[in-house]
């Protein structure tokens, strides 16, 4: 009788004990999912924009939010008034606090 009741015992900790080795496998990957989903929203929304505005005769002329080489491309062309017959091109400044 001993030897039945030591037999159940083995199976139910041999059981449980698998049990929670396949809750622990679970977990990680469920930490290691999202883990990696922060990770990836974290650097594709790393896209660096930036409001950008003109110096236009004293005066600030925004141009909205230029993001990337765009912005860059944007502060090394300057601004052209449109309508200005003049063809000055304007210093632009994008990201800064003024």
């Amino acid at each position: 009788m001993n030897e039945i009741i030591k037999g159940f015992n083995d199976f139910f900790q041999t059981k449980n004990y698998k049990i929670r080795t396949q809750n622990k496998k679970q977990k990680m990957k469920k930490i290691a999912i999202l883990f990696s989903a922060v990770a990836l929203i974290g650097f594709t929304s790393c896209n660096k924009c930036h409001e950008c505005h003109a110096d236009v005769n004293g005066a600030e002329v925004e141009l909205g939010e230029y993001c990337g080489d765009e912005a860059e491309d944007l502060e090394n062309s300057g601004y052209v008034v449109t309508g200005d017959t003049t063809g000055t091109v304007h210093v632009v400044h994008c990201g800064e606090d003024h």
